[in-house]
């Protein structure tokens, strides 16, 4: 007979993991199909994760998974000049966190299946067939975790696939820092998109960019290491690694009959720089809780698992008002950037509102075009890439 679960999880990174953690805690077996041999392999992302998320989670990282404590984000604009917010958190070793993040989920009870790729999902009388590599199994409710790839959504033609951008880094050394994050908008070498430089432990970063031109990805990347400087830096492992992400905020439909989707195939990314991971966390929490409270009714319809969009909803920022404000800041040339640079506060942690209004007026007086082109919204997504939005 097949093995049969209350809930099976697509997916073992942060989202699936944390949603494997949360449903075992609340008595459910539990079942996580990981494509991948190891967890935590290979790594797909710049590694950041606030305080805040972690403080929100209720979780504390075991000290093997963080890399190095952060003092805050820096943007650093085209004529390198900057800006920066203080607010601490955390770079981290992503493989062992997820680890980590799957061994909490073990030890609550959950079941990790890896080299198993589900290629197959039939919902019948109340549960769900699912195929993978390695066999066929029984859930009552499936999570969806599987990233952009989005699974589920893609097996029962749920939605459409959101539009994307395309990161790529490498780890450099050696490279010191200061404590904090460093992004750079620098249209002209990350067009619709940005560049960061982001410091590890043992003098090493994670150098890379995000941008809507795949083809010339690798050739950005390249020329900025040469112009920033880093061209004799110690490229470790050799390779440059990343993926795709979703980038045009949630998808359509994150929940249905039996089926709940979270992280990024629920496509959810924090719309200016694009962070994921506590996004992810956070939503598998929201998922986990509500598959456990429909399970306990012996409920799994579309209706029982509908609270997951108002939780959601609710606690997230409005990523179509977002998505638009990042549209608007690529509207923006180098030199347009660089006067920005200079119209706004060096330290944007905490602007009242009379300071803003005094933004305002700066901009008004010195560059009241910025207004046409969209200065207003464009600030409102750099201001909700922040912890407290989820923006890390």
């Amino acid at each position: 007979m097949m093995e049969e679960f209350d809930i099976a999880i697509i997916g073992a990174g942060p989202a699936g993991t944390y949603a494997a953690y949360s449903a075992a805690k609340s008595g459910l077996r539990t079942v996580v199909f990981e494509e991948h041999e190891r967890i935590g392999e290979p790594v797909h992302c710049g590694e950041c994760l606030s305080l805040l998320a972690v403080q929100r989670l209720g979780i504390e990282l075991p000290e093997e998974a963080i890399s190095m404590r952060a003092k805050g984000i820096r943007v650093i604009w085209p004529n390198r000049s900057y800006s920066y917010i203080e607010e601490p958190g955390f770079t981290l070793e992503k493989e062992k966190f997820e680890r980590f993040l799957a061994k909490l989920g073990q030890e609550a009870g959950a079941a990790y299946k890896t080299r198993h790729r589900v290629s197959g999902l039939a919902r019948n009388d109340g549960k769900w067939q699912v195929s993978t590599t390695q066999g066929e199994y029984k859930a009552k409710i499936i999570i969806d975790a599987s990233g952009v790839a989005g699974v589920a959504s893609k097996l029962l033609g749920l939605n459409q696939p959101p539009q994307t951008v395309v990161g790529l880094q490498y780890e450099l050394s050696p490279i010191e820092s200061d404590g904090f994050i460093d992004f750079f908008l620098w249209p002209r070498l990350a067009p619709h998109g940005y560049l960061w430089v982001i410091p590890k432990k043992g003098s090493r970063a994670n150098v890379g960019l995000v941008t809507n031109d795949p083809p010339g990805t690798r050739k950005y990347l390249e020329q900025f290491i040469d112009e920033y400087g880093l061209r004799e830096k110690r490229k470790v492992g050799k390779v440059a690694f990343g993926g795709m992400i979703p980038a045009s905020g949630p998808v359509a439909n994150t929940y249905s009959d039996g089926l709940l989707l979270v992280g990024d195939a629920a496509g959810f990314t924090s719309p200016m720089f694009e962070g994921g991971t506590s996004l992810a966390m956070s939503s598998a929490k929201f998922a986990s809780e509500v598959a456990a409270k429909a399970l306990h009714r012996g409920r799994t319809d579309k209706a029982a698992l509908s609270e997951y969009e108002r939780l959601w909803r609710a606690e997230f920022p409005d990523y179509s008002k977002l998505v638009f404000g990042k549209k608007a800041f690529y509207n923006f040339s180098d030199e347009e950037l660089s006067k920005i640079g200079q119209l706004i506060p060096k330290n944007l942690t905490s602007i009242s509102w009379a300071g803003k209004l005094k933004v305002g007026l700066n901009v008004l007086l010195n560059a009241p075009g910025f207004f046409a082109k969209g200065f207003v919204p464009a600030m409102e997504a750099l201001g909700k890439s922040r912890a407290k939005y989820y923006g890390w």
